[in-house]
């Protein structure tokens, strides 16, 4: 039996694949032959084996990464409608607060399936309330950043010792990570605590930040909506203070912002970005959210202007419609950014929102992760169906192409994917 095991785990992580078009190095290619081995890329070329799967139909992308989602949120899909933040925050707050933990892990699992079905390999994602298991035992690459509220120091000890209890080992694929919630709802002190931790265990660390014009108005005065917020949902914020700094430079001065990913960074002036390149920060973008709440344009030129790297996330379904990171580059390139940089943000870019090493390109000795489209051209990877999903050399997600007529070459690429156990050496192996 031990054989067996060890010939299956060999036969199921050493591949090839042949594509019409790649996105490979951050530039596309035409007729591509990428080969792997034990979860790594071996080799980018013209020449395929006789054993390469057939996508010649197909766009091959690196595996795509939702650098920022809340998954457990998924069950709230349409339900909470168009507000001002605090109005909108505060029926987030109710309706979960009626959720029993079986529907909390059921709607992260229902968000798992949607992310696999839209063709994300990697997942980052923000758990407030449930466990990480249906990210975890997903088989996608993935970050479970432990979500820790409180804005009295008071309870910083308190809740630094829940997300403590939070933390498991980390797989080949999934590891946890320790995020305070925001500005607006974490106390200085569970900030540092929090950050400690992350760098004892070398563990992510993310934050929401400058996600709101509210949050700007609360951390110079302690006023403004989100003072009545508080007040609104019996939040006692105990012996804090507002600093009387904007965010970036607020989590600057308490030490917490080198090498953080940071969600949405929505309101920069110009020191604010030369701070978060200085941190070596990565911003993670989610351009539908972005407009669900009516924010100014986004400065997401200046951030790659200035080097500072730029991810996407979709953030929840309960503030964008679904969980495909194509959607999000869609709408980033709607708003006059090239599919190339979107794709480079979407894939590269998320990697290192997610502290995975190379992870996010087609390339020698990097990740073995590739999301498939069935299309002909650079177009198509925005818009045709996803034919399969690989992790770390794995096939994920194989859906049935039949009746699509640009998949020439991808109906016998995709029977062996559906049945690996089945497959001859030739279709899973590369020789």
């Amino acid at each position: 039996m031990a054989g067996e095991a060890e010939e299956e785990e060999e036969e199921l992580t050493i591949g090839e694949i042949r594509a019409g078009l790649a996105f490979v190095a951050g530039e596309w290619r035409r007729d591509v032959a990428v080969a792997w081995r034990g979860g790594a890329i071996v080799s980018v070329g013209k020449r395929a084996g006789r054993g390469a799967l057939d996508f010649r139909g197909a766009v091959l992308l690196p595996g795509l990464v939702n650098a920022h989602t809340h998954l457990e949120l998924t069950a709230l899909a349409g339900r909470l409608p168009r507000a001002a933040f605090p109005d909108w925050a505060k029926g987030l707050v109710a309706a979960r607060a009626a959720w029993e933990p079986r529907e909390v892990e059921a709607s992260a699992r229902d968000g798992v399936r949607l992310s696999v079905e839209a063709g994300t390999a990697a997942v980052g994602d923000f758990a407030a309330l449930g466990s990480d298991d249906a990210l975890r035992q997903s088989g996608l690459r993935g970050v479970s950043w432990r979500e820790s509220l409180g804005i009295a120091p008071e309870r910083a000890a308190d809740a630094a010792r829940c997300a403590r209890r939070f933390l498991r080992p980390p797989s080949a694929l999934w590891t946890p990570g320790l995020a305070p919630h925001a500005p607006y709802s974490a106390s200085p002190d569970l900030y540092v605590l929090l950050h400690r931790l992350a760098r004892a265990r070398r563990l992510p660390f993310a934050t929401h930040l400058a996600e709101l014009r509210e949050e700007v108005l609360f951390l110079r005065d302690g006023g403004g909506p989100f003072a009545r917020m508080l007040r609104a949902l019996e939040r006692d914020p105990g012996s804090w203070r507002p600093p009387g700094l904007r965010p970036v430079p607020y989590l600057a001065a308490l030490g917490v912002l080198r090498g953080a990913t940071v969600a949405h960074a929505n309101y920069l002036d110009g020191d604010d970005v030369a701070a978060l390149r200085r941190a070596r920060a990565t911003v993670v973008w989610c351009p539908r959210t972005h407009d669900f709440f009516g924010h100014p344009p986004h400065p997401v030129r200046r951030l790659l202007a200035a080097g500072v790297p730029v991810a996407l996330g979709t953030d929840s379904l309960a503030s964008t419609p679904t969980l495909s990171v194509r959607d999000e580059i869609r709408h980033a390139t709607g708003k006059g950014l090239s599919l190339a940089a979107a794709l480079r943000m979407a894939t590269e870019g998320g990697a290192r929102a997610l502290g995975l090493r190379r992870s996010g390109r087609i390339a020698p000795g990097w990740a073995a992760d590739f999301t498939v489209v069935v299309g002909r051209g650079p177009a198509d990877a925005l818009d045709g169906p996803v034919a399969a999903l690989y992790v770390a050399g794995r096939p994920v997600k194989a859906s049935h192409c039949a009746r699509i007529p640009a998949c020439v070459g991808v109906r016998t690429s995709l029977a062996a994917l559906a049945h690996p156990g089945r497959a001859t050496h030739a279709s899973i192996r590369a020789r």
